[in-house]
């Protein structure tokens, strides 16, 4: 418990080096496809280091932190028959797998080194999204420090108005970017980030300190998956691709690139048509053949190519989407059931959080959590580390709650700005003995060990 709570640093790794390897390693990737007749997969046309201090310091945040990234990551995602304690589990089997190792820095523990064989590359890539999306939050909230930060699993919003298979015979899904980060202020147009996390247990070698191929590769593959979509002009999001070494040299290491620009969605105005407490429907028919432009570059004339293209007249209906959206991640993450079904489109699987929930293998929002003066609702479940009974409790702050409860997305925005600080200095006195997290959203996860119960034994 202590070793959760515990804040440490996770080593960012993005340099020039990084970024010329990775160039070079797409040229040579490149040219054997086109020596086989293969027209090359398309890229970033740049990938570039991060300017931001976070590449010299690193970055100081807890395991639990990351723990409660990975809860939100995986959200919506998690959706079935169990989807309360998938949900919740996805994150929390990792809790005796993360610690500080000697230098303050992130690491795993003995048992996180020691993973069944099967276990290896699901650990390697859930925690990529816990490391990824906990690095790439703070980097963009360097950039908007005065903004809020919601993130979004790509494919949940997609869902609303393209088919992900390319086809009924080809499963392979269409490349697309593995998470939207909007960076919100209410009465200014949101700015997004496209995010793509890969990890690998691939060790850096010590003469060197140079990362493995396998960073190399995925780092192209993250290249590969954010170009796949566009908002507004070809190329102008910008992009963060990371790869996470889990056992990096001195601790966890996520390495990261940037391919840079800016893009915002329109402006919406609270009470105004087009705002995102009205329900919104799928929007079927959007192409995906041809349907992204790239202009004339490096020698070769203009041309359509096929991806995930939100164009000019779509851009107000994916601001409404994108934001009602992240608010059934927040009411799905408290338990919300029936409160986070209102949000989502038929598409986006609506009819699973319809259904009746069962508090044995649902989330239900019935638990409650007192943090510095601030009252938090949400959900909880009880399991065990060895022998020990732990519970594990996440949701929101009460008035934040309350505003998506009843679909006030807009209202919930202006709410949540203005409560940042209060959220902040609640988890800075909040007196908690055990791991708590406490984010700019509203939302809070926390453990507590529960008090040993007696037993009769026959």
């Amino acid at each position: 418990m202590n070793a959760l709570r515990r804040s440490t640093t996770l080593h960012i790794h993005s340099t020039a080096e990084l970024a010329g390897r990775v160039e070079s390693a797409g040229a040579a990737l490149d040219k054997k496809h086109r020596e086989k007749g293969q027209e090359p997969l398309r890229r970033k046309p740049v990938l570039v280091p991060i300017d931001t201090r976070a590449s010299e310091t690193g970055i100081e945040l807890a395991p639990w932190q990351v723990l409660h990234a990975l809860s939100r990551g995986y959200t919506l995602a998690g959706q079935g028959m169990a989807r309360g304690l998938a949900e919740h589990w996805l994150s929390l089997k990792f809790c005796e797998a993360l610690d500080g190792n000697r230098a303050g820095a992130m690491d795993l523990t003995d048992k996180g080194r020691t993973p069944e064989r099967w276990y290896k590359s699901m650990q390697a890539r859930e925690l990529a999204v816990g490391f990824g999306l906990a690095a790439a939050e703070q980097l963009v909230q360097e950039r908007y420090p005065d903004h809020s930060v919601s993130v979004v699993e790509a494919s949940t919003v997609l869902r609303a108005g393209w088919p992900l298979a390319v086809s009924q015979r080809n499963k392979t899904g269409r490349p697309r970017p593995d998470y939207l980060i909007e960076a919100w202020k209410p009465g200014e147009p949101s700015k997004i980030t496209f995010v793509a996390c890969r990890g690998n247990h691939q060790k850096a070698g010590k003469r060197s300190g140079r990362t493995r191929s396998t960073t190399i590769q995925q780092l192209i593959k993250g290249s590969e998956l954010t170009e796949g979509m566009q908002i507004g002009p070809w190329n102008s999001v910008p992009c963060l691709v990371l790869s996470t070494e889990i056992l990096g040299q001195g601790g966890v290491v996520v390495n990261v690139l940037q391919s840079p620009g800016e893009a915002a969605l329109p402006l919406r105005l609270p009470n105004a048509p087009g705002n995102a407490d009205e329900e919104i429907p799928d929007k079927s028919g959007v192409p995906y053949p041809n349907a992204i432009h790239m202009p004339a570059r490096a020698g070769r004339r203009a041309r359509n190519v096929d991806g995930f293209q939100i164009g000019t007249g779509d851009l107000a209906w994916f601001g409404q989407l994108l934001a009602r959206t992240g608010a059934a991640g927040l009411s799905a993450f408290s338990g919300g059931g029936r409160n986070t079904a209102q949000y989502l489109t038929a598409r986006q699987g609506r009819e699973h959080y319809e259904a009746p929930a069962a508090a044995a293998t649902s989330s239900t929002d019935d638990a409650e959590f007192h943090v510095g003066g601030v009252r938090f609702v949400g959900t909880d479940h009880v399991f065990r580390i060895d022998s020990v009974r732990v519970e594990a409790f996440s949701g929101m702050a009460d008035s934040l709650y309350e505003l998506i409860r009843k679909g006030s997305v807009e209202e919930y925005r202006e709410e949540a700005s203005r409560f940042r600080a209060t959220l902040r200095g609640a988890a800075e006195s909040a007196g908690w003995n055990g791991p708590l997290s406490v984010r700019p959203d509203g939302t809070l996860m926390a453990l507590s060990i529960l008090p040993v119960r007696k037993r009769r034994v026959p």
